[in-house]
């Protein structure tokens, strides 16, 4: 049996990096990311962080917890499905949060949440998502 291919490292995903996102270390089956600084170009005209962007966090954090739980089938993942509510404008520093509902032979259900500076929630998502083959360098 093969050792099973690692996710990308966040920082060699060029939108990801465009992004400025970053990985904290998290519990298998979760998942932290943080955008540190929420660049202008990043924001709507309220100013608050873009709904693009809020729900590239939200997919972000829940395709990365399905990669990362023990039993998962592969360490990479495609959208299917993502519903996502938003809360209140994200500003300033965020963070999000996903972890695993249900992971079946194919197929894992998640969620993750956006939270700002001060803890308070930005924005929610479901998300069921494909494992897959990934190519011999690795993708997530």
């Amino acid at each position: 049996m093969t050792e099973p291919i690692a996710p990308t490292p966040i920082d060699q995903i060029p939108f990801l990096r465009l992004l400025g996102l970053e990985q904290e270390d998290a519990e298998p089956g979760c998942s932290r990311l943080r955008l540190p600084e929420l660049r202008a170009e990043l924001c709507n005209l309220l100013p608050a962080a873009h709904g693009g962007v809020l729900m590239t966090l939200l997919d972000v954090a829940m395709a990365r917890a399905a990669t990362s739980h023990p039993d998962a089938p592969s360490r990479a993942v495609v959208t299917v499905e993502m519903s996502t509510r938003f809360v209140r404008p994200g500003r300033g520093p965020l963070r999000a949060e996903g972890m695993v509902l249900h992971l079946a032979a194919s197929l894992c259900t998640t969620e993750a949440h956006v939270y700002d500076a001060s803890g308070a929630r930005v924005a929610s998502a479901m998300g069921t998502f494909k494992f897959w083959r990934a190519p011999r360098h690795g993708v997530d």
